[in-house]
């Protein structure tokens, strides 16, 4: 199964304003980090867009690894009510193994109403095996339409082996287009033996660019001991650089497929 879904390190604040904090957006784009420190940081002193600046500037320096930096300015924004702010830095906190001030603030975001800290604090939670706190955080996200929320719910069942709702998790997710809840609605009904759902379902992440349900699909062909189809999709996952496919290619060429 995917990964759980964390939301908030790496989107920049986009809000339309002119001057400092428009140019620091800019030149944060382009990777110019000096420039866009040097137009947050004056953004900060005149005053323009100083609680979103103080934002980005958090992101900024997150990115460069000059995490007390970020800290501080995640800090000097949360004491502003920036609720993108606290659960970046709730997920700074997770990355440094500080999980119970993780928690504080992302907690603190989601009793504003924030989602995806909500989220982050499911994920949290699961990670931690406190497997009610997180259904209990997915389901308050999801009821507020997010997609991520249901898609980690469906991971969440899955895990603990409920998995007739973890296939209307999947399903739900799936229908918002979210790739990996499709692809894991393949390895789901691959596991219960429905290999035609399976395969529908793989053929479908397919044409959304899923590398590895298309080394699935051709397992899947593989043990059914179609070799036309096995060949054609485990070469196109081989081609496409995934390391698995190409060896089980190499050993299906040297088994004369």
């Amino acid at each position: 199964m995917k990964k759980l879904i964390v939301l908030g390190t790496i989107i920049i604040s986009l809000a339309l304003k002119a001057g400092y904090l428009e140019d620091g957006i800019s030149y944060y784009e382009n990777k110019n980090y000096l420039k866009a420190e040097e137009m947050f940081l004056k953004a900060v002193q005149e005053k323009d867009g100083k609680v979103e600046a103080m934002y980005n500037l958090g992101l900024l320096y997150q990115a460069q690894k000059k995490f007390d930096k970020a800290e501080q300015m995640y800090l000097e924004a949360v004491e502003n009510n920036n609720v993108e702010a606290m659960n970046n830095l709730g997920n700074l906190y997770k990355d440094q193994k500080k999980f119970d001030k993780a928690e504080q603030i992302y907690l603190k975001a989601s009793q504003k109403g924030y989602v995806a800290a909500m989220n982050s604090l499911g994920v949290l939670y699961y990670d931690q095996k406190k497997f009610d706190k997180a259904e209990q955080m997915y389901l308050r996200a999801s009821q507020q339409g997010s997609i991520f929320a249901i898609y980690n719910l469906g991971n969440l069942y899955y895990y603990q082996k409920k998995f007739d709702k973890a296939e209307q998790m999947f399903l739900k997710a799936s229908q918002a287009g979210e790739v990996e809840a499709i692809y894991n609605l393949g390895v789901l009904y691959y596991e219960q033996k429905k290999f035609d759902k399976a395969k529908q379902m793989f053929l479908k992440a397919i044409e959304k660019g899923h590398i590895k349900a298309t080394y699935n699909l051709g397992v899947l062909y593989y043990y059914q001991d179609n070799r036309v189809n096995a060949k054609k999709y485990i070469k196109m996952a081989s081609d496409a650089g995934y390391e698995e496919a190409r060896e089980l290619y190499r050993k299906m060429l040297q088994a004369g497929y």
